[in-house]
């Protein structure tokens, strides 16, 4: 049951900033500021090639709290990378409304292809599950 949640809470993070994109495609605000293009383009990049590597570094390593189920930690550690990869895919959304620069929708379409690839497949699942019983500390040992 925890992996059907897990797989509908993915869907739902990856909806977001496709939803919101197409908001931001639509919206006739006047004149885009140019003054800060090459600023924003910048910070979004820098933003999100951090979020998205943090967001393969660091749930594996996450402590699960004494008595949580196993599950449970392996759904936190999910929720961990899912909301990086958002939070990398929002910045650059909120930029282009500003600049109204396409290469930031490029840098979007990389942050939501790296939430698209952190999918709860068995695999996955496994690798980022704690080793032992009952939410033991630490990764899975020996998982590819």
């Amino acid at each position: 049951m925890t992996r059907r949640i897990a797989t509908l809470l993915w869907a739902a993070l990856l909806v977001v900033p496709l939803a919101f994109l197409g908001v931001a495609l639509t919206l006739d605000r006047g004149a885009p500021a140019t003054e800060h293009r090459t600023l924003f383009l910048w910070l979004a990049a820098a933003a999100s090639a951090f979020n998205v590597a943090l967001s393969r570094v660091l749930p594996p390593r996450l402590y699960s709290a004494r008595g949580s189920g196993r599950e449970a930690a392996t759904l936190t550690r999910f929720l961990v990378g899912w909301s990086l990869c958002e939070a990398a895919a929002l910045f650059p959304l909120v930029a282009y409304l500003v600049t109204r620069d396409a290469r930031l929708v490029v840098v979007l379409a990389l942050d939501v292809v790296a939430l698209a690839f952190l999918y709860p497949s068995d695999r996955r699942w496994n690798r980022l599950a704690p080793a032992g019983s009952g939410g033991a500390l630490g990764p899975r040992q020996g998982a590819h």
